[in-house]
């Protein structure tokens, strides 16, 4: 592997704070301040003393080059236009999580495979729980923390909720022997849909690797070049 692919591959697909910035149409200094109020997430990935950093770590940012995900850039412009009418940051973040927490009922009533990936949220008719608002508040936790912004090309319930079933489907069916390989081309290409490629560190052992790459790998079928960089 060519020692810079890492950084070829985060330079492509994510943003320097002022690339950010300019994308949402305002200054580094306000988009610092809605992350701060935890409107959207802080670094994805940072190259440091000691190598790269991905918000995938239990260990906080180290300081060094940083990059944002480029998925935060739609939440990002509700929460200027909300600011530009008054409200304030913190404001503007409870806004966002709210309509988040709104918006995952109805992705999780409307999602194939959502009681896969988010049991607790169903009962054995299929109903919704009283536990929906408990994991929507993780789940945004989650996309805070930055563990979102390395998978999915633009964050929102819809895309949460069918990136956690269709990944839960596909590893549960890979488990099994005697699979049908052609339902889950259907279920690979969508979820290739919603994420990123990962960076070449991550992605063999990340959702891309255990479930696009194996059923790939498994049925002869070729390979994503999600590293063809030119």
């Amino acid at each position: 592997m060519p020692p810079d692919l890492n950084l070829r591959y985060v330079s492509h697909h994510f943003w320097k704070l002022d690339e950010l910035a300019e994308a949402v149409g305002t200054t580094t200094d306000i988009v610092q301040a809605l992350i701060t109020a935890r409107c959207a997430p802080g670094p994805i990935y940072v190259l440091g003393k000691q190598g790269w950093w991905s918000a995938l770590s239990d260990e906080p940012a180290p300081q060094g080059e940083a990059w944002y995900a480029p998925g935060s850039a739609w939440g990002l412009r509700r929460a200027i236009l909300e600011t530009r009418n008054g409200v304030s940051a913190a404001a503007a973040a409870s806004s966002l999580e709210r309509l988040f927490e709104n918006d995952f009922a109805a992705a999780l009533r409307a999602t194939e495979y959502a009681a896969l990936a988010f049991p607790d949220c169903f009962d054995r008719q299929g109903r919704l729980t009283d536990e929906v608002g408990r994991v929507a508040q993780r789940e945004w936790v989650a996309w805070l923390t930055g563990g979102y912004g390395v998978c999915l090309r633009i964050f929102n319930a819809r895309t949460c909720v069918a990136k956690e079933a269709l990944s839960s489907a596909l590893k549960i069916a890979l488990a099994r022997e005697g699979y049908d390989a052609m339902a889950l081309v259907r279920s690979a290409e969508a979820l290739a849909e919603l994420i990123l490629p990962f960076a070449p560190w991550q992605r063999s052992t990340g959702t891309p690797g255990l479930t696009i790459d194996r059923l790939l790998r498994d049925h002869k079928l070729g390979s994503e070049r999600p590293y063809a960089f030119r």
